[in-house]
């Protein structure tokens, strides 16, 4: 339940980052939830974006309730990021 919770926060965040950036913000901030670490979230996809200490809290708390998943359930995960031609 708790990973259910951090994945729809992670989807509402990314559909919030800007709808006209939306296909090339979300697949990219929610590789690197999953593949990469906080440090290269902040420096990677969410970089235009000012992120207060709240955020940053609450961002820092869903990486580490993804760092738990299975690499098995990562990968599932990471398939679901593939757009199918």
């Amino acid at each position: 339940m708790k990973l259910a919770v951090a994945l729809l926060v992670a989807v509402v965040l990314c559909s919030s980052l800007g709808a006209g950036s939306a296909h090339e913000i979300v697949p990219s901030f929610l590789q690197t939830l999953l593949e990469g670490s906080a440090e290269q979230l902040y420096a990677g996809p969410i970089s235009h974006y000012k992120v207060d200490d709240v955020t940053r809290a609450a961002l820092t708390a869903l990486k580490e309730c993804i760092d738990g998943l299975s690499p098995q359930h990562v990968k599932a995960l990471l398939a679901l990021l593939v757009i199918q031609s």
